[in-house]
């Protein structure tokens, strides 16, 4: 692409298949035998299941489309997105690169800069099936699957859960025009040429994840839900330690050294020693508080993420 070209818009629903991040391990993040195709992307990030119920949307264009700041690509590229829900008179918020109805995941997306160009890619997530994802990313522990589960059912939606799910024709009329009201577009609709399908499957063939690139997971003794959400399982000589984390903050913590403790006893306890020992003493942990708290601490993913584009 040269910086004179225009814009390009991919388009389309892809088959099933696990996308792994460029520095991740099939191995560690993934159940063994997970019968899908499992692809690793020259871009980081962690793992994304696509499918079929997804409509992937993929906006390709000179480096100077869009703005000079690389954290506000996402709301330049994905405002045609926002419109088509919009039309649907869905409240819909823009969060870090991430779409969301009522404070709920709808869609995710990422920016890569290839040569000249840049793109921002997202899709509009009919479908989702929470039970199928959790059972295809390795869980040190039946709960925690549970929990993932769980977590995704409360933190994430689609658009079955709002309305029937719409034709995909209507579907690509309302974001066409949604994108030429704002970019001035006008369209030409093609096909992949032959040539252009063969690339991508010899790409494919390209990105099978068959060496080892890792040796931790990307988020360490655990999973990303959403953008400042992460599930952790990790285990000490003292027991093992479950954490959901929701926007920098305890949302449900099971500790094996104090079975009775509630899962929610610790919620929005601020994620620093001085309280956790506070309210862990609270509830009886006596003088195995700070040690508790501790483990919690290193358990738990607070990491504040960078939501800027990637570079393929």
């Amino acid at each position: 692409m040269q910086p004179d070209d225009d814009p390009v818009v991919v388009w389309g629903q892809p088959s099933a298949h696990f996308c792994l991040g460029v520095h991740q391990t099939a191995e560690l993040e993934l159940e063994s035998g997970v019968g899908v195709p499992v692809l690793r992307r020259p871009l980081g990030g962690g793992g994304v299941w696509i499918d079929r119920h997804q409509v992937c949307v993929v906006l390709v264009a000179p480096r100077q489309f869009f703005p000079s700041r690389p954290q506000d690509w996402y709301a330049h590229a994905l405002t045609p997105m926002l419109d088509v829900y919009a039309g649907m008179g869905w409240p819909v918020t823009l969060a870090g690169s991430d779409i969301r109805l009522d404070g709920r995941k709808l869609a995710g997306s990422g920016a890569a800069t290839i040569g000249a160009a840049a793109l921002v890619g997202s899709s509009f997530l009919l479908d989702f099936s929470w039970t199928t994802f959790a059972g295809l990313v390795s869980a040190p522990s039946a709960a925690f699957r549970t929990w993932l589960t769980d977590a995704l059912a409360s933190q994430m939606t689609s658009w079955s859960a709002r309305a029937e799910t719409p034709d995909i024709g209507w579907l690509s009329l309302v974001y066409r025009r949604a994108a030429s009201q704002r970019f001035g577009w006008r369209w030409q609709q093609a096909l992949l040429t032959e040539q252009e399908r063969q690339a991508g499957l010899q790409l494919a063939e390209d990105l099978q994840p068959d060496e080892v690139v890792s040796t931790r997971r990307t988020v360490p003794f655990g999973i990303k839900i959403r953008g400042g959400c992460y599930l952790t399982e990790r285990c000490f000589p003292a027991g093992c330690v479950r954490v959901l984390v929701l926007d920098g903050r305890l949302a449900r913590v099971w500790l094996q050294a104090m079975p009775a403790l509630g899962e929610d006893a610790l919620a929005d306890v601020l994620p620093v020693l001085p309280a956790l020992t506070g309210r862990l003493s609270e509830n009886g942990a006596g003088e195995l508080a700070g040690e508790l708290a501790d483990m919690i601490l290193q358990t738990a993913w607070l990491v504040e993420e960078n939501a800027g584009p990637g570079h393929a």
